[in-house]
């Protein structure tokens, strides 16, 4: 009897192995999150959305903090507008989510490493809801990130999506994340940052997304000032519209 309890309980431990050990609770990122519709001003749940109609869809990723509603929903409300719905995924929802920076001192603290592969399977978690559904147009889908999401973003190798857009993120090739744009060569990009952006000034991350990315059909964006958002810029917010409307069929 004892020897069959132990040989069910390697098994299980087995079993369990099998599974990736985030995948438990990703699921919450999409439950929780927001999402902006062309004809409403307040948001809902993506799990609640039921209309008749295929929209072109961004998948939005906020920063290391959170969503912020000054700037990610500021942008949610201008990109649906133009005909777009936004999905905001909420990576801190997740159980034992933590900031993998700090706000204060603008730098990331590498304090919740595991923040870069929550939010790659976030991504592959909305890309996967988001097929299944009846209101997406699947052929107009784009990856849309800031900060922690623009790194993100950046290093999602998704291929499914029209374009990607990087706010407040350089693609450097140094420094803990990883640089570049992973996404295939094929894949356009709108990267927009402050040119003398307060979170890499003067550091190993300083630089810009199109001069780490060869190869790519890159369109770079340089706001002056030291600025780490970017929804206060107009040039930004023209540059999206005009990329969106571009790279949509």
């Amino acid at each position: 009897m004892q020897r069959l309890m132990y040989k069910l309980i390697a098994t299980l431990i087995s079993m369990l192995a099998c599974f990736p050990i985030f995948a438990q609770d990703v699921e919450l990122s999409w439950e929780k999150g927001l999402a902006f519709l062309p004809d409403s001003f307040f948001p809902k749940s993506p799990t609640a959305i039921s209309i008749d109609i295929k929209f072109p869809v961004v998948i939005y990723l906020h920063g290391c903090n959170g969503i912020n509603y000054a700037h990610d929903v500021s942008w949610a409300r201008e990109i649906a507008k133009q005909n777009f719905i936004v999905v905001l995924p909420d990576s801190m929802v997740r159980p034992n989510r933590r900031p993998n920076c700090d706000p204060q001192l603008k730098r990331g603290t590498n304090s919740f490493p595991q923040a870069h592969d929550y939010r790659q399977e976030e991504i592959t978690y909305a890309l996967e809801q988001i097929e299944k559904r009846g209101w997406v147009d699947k052929g107009n889908i784009f990856l849309m990130g800031f900060s922690e999401g623009g790194i993100a973003t950046a290093r999602s190798m998704h291929g499914e999506f029209k374009g990607l857009i990087i706010l407040g993120w350089t693609c450097t090739t140094k420094g803990q994340f990883g640089g570049g744009i992973f996404a295939t060569k094929d894949v356009p990009v709108l990267a927009i940052a402050s040119i003398d952006d307060e979170w890499f000034k003067g550091t190993t991350l300083q630089g810009r997304c199109i001069d780490a990315a060869v190869g790519h059909k890159v369109i770079q964006v340089d706001i002056p000032g030291r600025e780490h958002t970017t929804f206060h810029s107009m040039q930004a917010r023209a540059a999206v519209i005009k990329f969106l409307r571009e790279n949509i069929q």
